[in-house]
């Protein structure tokens, strides 16, 4: 009851703060996509028939989870970074424990903290936009971890593998990162200590777990499928393909090792933007750098000291695990596609709860027994997570960001324009700002077909639907771009109306625009 009490006290405490931190970040259309689908599962839709979802449907894992913060807090923005900071919470609690493993006492706690103070304090620039704003790949780390405590806590019973098949095809169904980042790992580790185990020359019966382990592997990508199978054919949502290939040319590799490097610094809060901020933020920036980068030195020594001793008859299997699974996602990183430019950092996140999670494993057994409860390793602990716990609260103090469409979208409101168009980075943001006032769909930057990415059939219905404005945008090759005035001419001729609000122009037209629109069924192209 004490260390539960403990826990809780804890996440209560890190999840005030890190809501704090996740409003630095701006809202946008990816956040309110999501907010929306939930929405729509509330309300009676819990396949999300008729939605396209982006390659990643998030469906098994941060969108229930968005549906419990809209029933508490409704159809804002704010839903965004609730679940954001509860994410980011549950994980690094979840890392924690499982660093902690089968130790008690000193060994125990000073294995969990090392763990937390890695990463209790995301970098405030990069970092809070990766790590604790839209589902992006971090939340797929709250099963797997979970999963993971399984084989490390329990005992080696059948009902283990039987849990494990059941969580990564639960994961899976979400997130096919799982496959690379537990489903294989967990796979090949069995059979890496089934080969161990014949050389020894075991019995028979000294096999089995590890068999029932990668049965549960294998079986489980099945069970994945099979589930997204079921979910389309009883009529649910339509995942898109992936928008690129899986590998990337040889000439590629050597710009993704650097990205890669940049991410991890990114990551591990090690980045230091600290010039494109004023005066003492500036410093403090720096500061809060330096003290992430001897973080990520200490992550890369866990996971060093953890391949050394992979093949170690004394390694525990979910070490072996996790070791496997950061190597595979930094492979996939170095050798495939997802990692084109910084801002797609979120895509191998889950690198940072797994350095977390060895470094806690591995480096405290180094320490010499008569040192570890010494003067000296306990100060440099509690120095080290004060530390953390002060870049946090840091972070944590600076004023929020202002959602950049709360003027267009009380603008909207005030004059009663209802439905309308914009591009994708106006359009579900400008819905969800408006709490549900002013529905406005996103098109492509033609203004001449739906947008077949975090979009929903209802919404193009003509039958159903009106929509008499187009949102373009008075620089389309600033920021996220948008619509721009050329465009919706071509598309719909010139408007009978036309207003300046912020950096927006909005079009106001005397005809429906959705029938201009092609590509509105889930089987059509657009």
């Amino acid at each position: 009851m004490l260390w539960a009490g403990c826990l809780l006290l804890a996440g209560v405490g890190l999840f005030t703060l890190y809501l704090r931190q996740s409003r630095l970040a701006p809202f946008n259309s990816d956040g309110a996509s999501i907010i929306l689908q939930a929405n729509s599962m509330l309300h009676g839709n819990p396949l999300l028939s008729g939605w396209w979802t982006a390659d990643v449907s998030f469906y098994t894992i941060e969108l229930p989870e968005y549906v419990l913060a809209e029933v508490f807090r409704g159809l804002r923005p704010d839903v965004v970074h609730i679940c954001g900071a509860l994410t980011y919470t549950l994980t690094v609690l979840l890392a924690a424990l499982l660093a902690r493993g089968r130790a008690r006492g000193w060994a125990g706690v000073a294995r969990a903290l090392l763990a937390a103070g890695l990463m209790l304090a995301p970098g405030i620039v990069g970092g809070t936009e990766a790590l604790l704003e839209n589902p992006d790949h971090l939340g797929t780390a709250v099963p797997i971890l979970t999963m993971l405590l399984l084989p490390d806590r329990a005992p080696e019973r059948w009902y283990v593998p039987a849990a494990v098949c059941g969580l990564l095809a639960w994961t899976q169904v979400a997130d096919q990162l799982t496959l690379v980042a537990a489903t294989a790992p967990v796979a090949v580790v069995a059979v890496v200590r089934l080969r161990a185990l014949a050389v020894r020359r075991r019995p028979r019966q000294g096999l089995w777990y590890d068999a029932l382990l990668l049965v549960a592997a294998i079986v489980s990508a099945g069970v994945g499928w099979a589930a997204g199978a079921i979910i389309r054919g009883l009529g649910g949502f339509h995942q898109s393909p992936l928008v690129y290939g899986l590998l990337s040319p040889a000439s590629r590799i050597p710009a993704n090792m650097r990205v890669l490097g940049q991410t991890l610094l990114l990551l591990f809060g090690a980045n230091n933007p600290g010039h494109a901020n004023p005066g003492g933020t500036r410093q403090m920036l720096a500061i809060i750098a330096e003290l992430h980068l001897i973080g990520l030195a200490v992550a890369a020594a866990g996971f060093a000291v953890a391949v050394a001793v992979f093949l170690s008859s004394r390694t525990d299997r979910v070490t072996q695990i996790v070791v496997a699974g950061t190597v595979a996602t930094l492979a996939v990183g170095v050798f495939g596609t997802v990692l084109p430019s910084l801002a797609n950092a979120h895509e191998i996140a889950i690198v940072l709860p797994f350095g977390a999670v060895l470094a806690g494993r591995t480096l405290p057994s180094l320490i010499p027994g008569r040192w570890r409860a010494s003067r000296v390793a306990a100060p440099a602990l509690a120095v080290w997570l004060a530390s953390g716990l002060a870049a946090l609260c840091f972070a944590a103090s600076q004023p929020p960001i202002r959602s950049a469409d709360q003027e267009l979208a009380n603008w909207l409101a005030g004059h009663q324009y209802t439905e309308g168009l914009a591009g994708y980075w106006q359009a579900n943001v400008t819905t969800v700002t408006s709490g549900g006032k002013v529905l406005v769909a996103p098109v492509n930057y033609q203004a001449t077909a739906v947008w077949r990415w975090y979009s929903s059939v209802s919404r193009y219905d003509q039958g159903r639907r009106r929509a008499n404005f187009v949102v373009a945008v008075t620089d389309p090759g600033a920021g996220q771009g948008g619509l721009s005035t050329a465009a919706v001419r071509r598309s719909f001729g010139p408007p009978a109306r036309q207003y300046h609000v912020g950096q927006y122009v909005v079009m106001v037209y005397d005809y429906n625009l959705l029938t201009r629109l092609t590509g509105a069924t889930l089987g059509g192209t657009g």
